[in-house]
């Protein structure tokens, strides 16, 4: 991810505190139509969209880019949350940090802004089904319904045990960037398996396999 102009690089990631001249710290925010300023939450203020044939190219190209399908999951003061996700990428090994893109207008991005915890279920291939309710494919009565397969880390937010890995965060910073809301996440506990993942490229399911050299 690429931020124009200065960023001022802090080493430790719960001091972090994100400064260009293109972010403005206490971003607006809205509760119940109403107004308010959240001293965590920063705005990346992006150029004008230079047409929507421009918007139309980028969705396609996109589409093209197969990534790993994850389950953020969230539970705290605001509830109990889950959302299907592919924007989730690695940040720092030193300390273990990730970053997660959220629609702005999904319940479970104002639930980890309010839990300041969340979890990332990096699903199997097993797992379609699960992948499908969370992402709404089957109506909101499923969307946010968790099985008693589900337990949890350190933060209690919902892991799932058949994922191929789980990242248990804590939230610490917030950027608004467009339609969404990028969350950084410092890494308190991870776990990996043997399941296959599964992946998500050209509006089909699938999993990596190697090309043959």
């Amino acid at each position: 991810m690429i931020i124009p102009q200065k960023i001022y690089l802090i080493q430790d990631i719960s001091a972090l505190r994100l400064k260009s001249d293109a972010i403005t710290a206490g971003g607006a925010t809205t509760q119940g139509g109403t107004m308010t300023q959240d001293p965590d939450l920063h705005r990346l203020e992006l150029s004008p969209a230079k047409g929507p044939e421009v918007r139309q190219s980028f969705i396609s190209g996109m589409g093209k880019v197969a990534s790993a399908v994850t389950l953020v999951t969230t539970h705290g003061t605001a509830g109990r949350f889950g959302q299907t996700v592919t924007a989730m990428m690695s940040v720092s090994a030193d300390p273990p940090t990730l970053v997660i893109g959220l629609f702005r207008g999904a319940p479970v991005a104002d639930a980890v802004r309010t839990n300041r915890c969340f979890a990332v279920n990096v699903l199997s291939t097993e797992n379609i089904p699960i992948a499908q309710d969370f992402a709404g494919a089957a109506g909101p009565d499923t969307r946010y319904k968790f099985g008693e397969e589900w337990s949890s880390m350190r933060t209690g937010s919902p892991v799932l045990p058949s994922a191929s890995a789980v990242f248990d965060c804590h939230a610490e910073q917030f950027l608004v960037a467009g339609s969404h809301l990028l969350i950084i996440g410092r890494v308190v506990d991870a776990k990996a398996t043997d399941a296959t993942t599964l992946t998500y490229g050209s509006r089909a399911y699938g999993s990596h396999a190697p090309v043959p050299r």
